[in-house]
């Protein structure tokens, strides 16, 4: 069965996101789980000694889960929802849990009053381009409503046999939604789509978009807000073209002028 894997610190942010991730359960039919990780401080000194009682931090951690599910049960009281808790950073933790049984989906809250929060700056980043499963942020404004466009910010460079296309194809009719893919460039340098990709998205239909701006996320942005796009799907990459679209103060303000959910696919 279809599981969305939340990751929560009980914030505002991410009580949106799991607000959020309700819905979307109920149209890909998938279970919910949500996922707390928390760290224990240390003390470094000849012998490394917790500055806090870990028991005392369980107990919070577990009353302050119980709260959130009785919340998430009464907004949707027929869905499936488990949890659990673990020690340790919160993307070490997905990645394990990934490498164990991947979800459908992962799914994390941002805030673009907490920068450097535990689900927005580095580690929300971080998430989106080292996760092995599909990701999806959605910023705390964000409240659920059918998605009927998805827009995917390609990179032609970097289209290859590697890319998700199947992946793409499937999130997109999943939601019954339609697709326009962009790409962004400098007015020199305006390309048509590469022809590896028209053929992987053909039984899409997709309309293809060449957006003449010096500034990616301020090109990306404004096609999202002129075309009412429900989610934003990125591939991202080390080098290139992601590079700059998700350079951390970037991928902030791409996300705070879009305030649109983005979704994470990675190279096959």
């Amino acid at each position: 069965m279809n599981k969305i894997l939340l990751a929560t610190d009980y914030s505002p942010a991410a009580q949106n996101a799991a607000a959020y991730a309700l819905e979307l359960s109920k149209v890909i039919n998938a279970s919910l789980e949500l996922l707390h990780a928390y760290v224990i401080p240390f003390a470094y000194t000849d012998s490394p000694v917790p500055l806090l009682n870990i028991d005392e931090i369980q107990k919070i951690a577990e009353e302050s889960m119980e709260a959130e599910l009785a919340r998430l049960r009464r907004l949707a009281p027929d869905l499936q929802i488990h949890s659990r808790i673990l020690p340790g950073d919160i993307t070490d933790c997905l990645a394990e849990i990934i490498e164990e049984q991947p979800p459908t989906l992962i799914v994390m809250g941002t805030s673009g009053d907490a920068p450097d929060s535990i689900l927005w700056g580095s580690m929300a980043v971080k998430a989106l381009r080292n996760l092995k499963a599909p990701v999806l942020v959605v910023p705390d404004q964000v409240q659920w409503e059918p998605v009927r466009k998805i827009c995917f910010a390609a990179d032609y460079d970097q289209v290859s046999e590697h890319t998700p296309a199947a992946e793409v194809i499937k999130w997109v009719r999943q939601m019954d939604a339609s697709l326009d893919v962009i790409h962004v460039d400098k007015p020199e340098q305006a390309v048509t789509p590469p022809l590896t990709l028209v053929q992987m998205l053909e039984s899409l239909q997709p309309q293809y978009h060449a957006i003449i701006n010096e500034n990616i996320e301020g090109g990306v942005s404004e096609f999202l807000q002129e075309h009412a796009i429900g989610w934003l799907l990125v591939i991202p990459r080390k080098y290139g073209f992601f590079e700059n679209l998700f350079h951390k103060s970037r991928t902030k303000q791409l996300t705070r002028v879009s305030n649109i959910p983005v979704l994470a696919l990675h190279q096959e």
